[in-house]
């Protein structure tokens, strides 16, 4: 009997230095500085009132794992400045590490590395918040992407990112081969300079169904109702809550 192999999502990258210092990784191997100081902290809690208080921690919260851990994390692969302005909204200042464009015009890199839509321009407007950057920014890079049928790629931001100055957009690549990979950014430092060195993660993906499955709606029955207090107690009977 022969297996056939389900089809997978697949990467590829046009710049091998790339591929090599800057790869596609876990969301699971990214480590946060502020998760680990959370974690330090509700260590020294258990310590302190573990005996006679409730504790909890954001850090034994197993949805807000659950998403960190998920997918896969585009990272940046250059060094990347960005000047953002108090009183013009919509407009910004970048520079890029001029040895990088050096580097590429000996490839055939032809793309902009840095490139916006404009919050001006009617057609190219999604709301941001008031005190963001009005456009987005967006960084090519060298990957593309082969989506299989039935599949698409999810793209969103970090959800709890240590550099909450910035934030990926949402979006979803549906089947197809090829397809460029962008990360387009909301700037929210304004005004001031933020730096984006090479190696900060940019983006999370995850592969999703293409369609949605079917869900059932209905009113809560008595079973639901004891199947709940079950699950609650067991969660609310401890000083410490490892789990929430």
């Amino acid at each position: 009997m022969f297996f056939r192999k389900s089809p997978k999502v697949t990467f590829h990258c046009k710049l091998p230095q790339v591929l090599e210092q800057y790869p596609i990784v876990s969301a699971r191997s990214i480590k946060f500085n502020w998760l680990r100081q959370s974690a330090i902290d509700f260590k020294k809690l258990v310590e302190q009132k573990g005996n006679y208080q409730h504790v909890a921690g954001t850090a034994k919260c197993s949805g807000l794992q659950n998403i960190m851990q998920r997918g896969w994390v585009l990272n940046s692969w250059f060094d990347l400045l960005i000047r953002t302005s108090q009183h013009d909204g919509d407009r910004f200042e970048f520079s890029v590490p001029e040895s990088i464009e050096q580097h590429l015009a000996g490839t055939d890199w032809e793309r902009k590395l840095v490139s916006w839509f404009s919050g001006s321009d009617a057609s190219l407007r999604v709301p941001v918040p008031q005190n963001s950057l009005q456009s987005l920014i967006k960084i090519a890079t060298p990957w593309t992407v082969s989506v299989p049928k039935g599949q698409a790629l999810l793209m969103m931001p970090l959800p709890y990112p240590d550099q909450p100055e910035f934030s990926a957009v949402h979006g979803i690549i549906e089947p197809g081969e090829f397809y460029d990979i962008n990360a387009i950014i909301s700037v929210h430092r304004r005004p001031g300079e933020l730096l984006i060195p090479a190696g900060t993660p940019l983006c999370q993906m995850m592969v999703i169904d293409l369609d949605d499955p079917a869900i059932e709606q209905g009113p809560q029955s008595a079973e639901n109702k004891k199947a709940e207090l079950t699950t609650r107690y067991k969660k609310i009977h401890r000083f410490i809550t490892r789990n929430i």
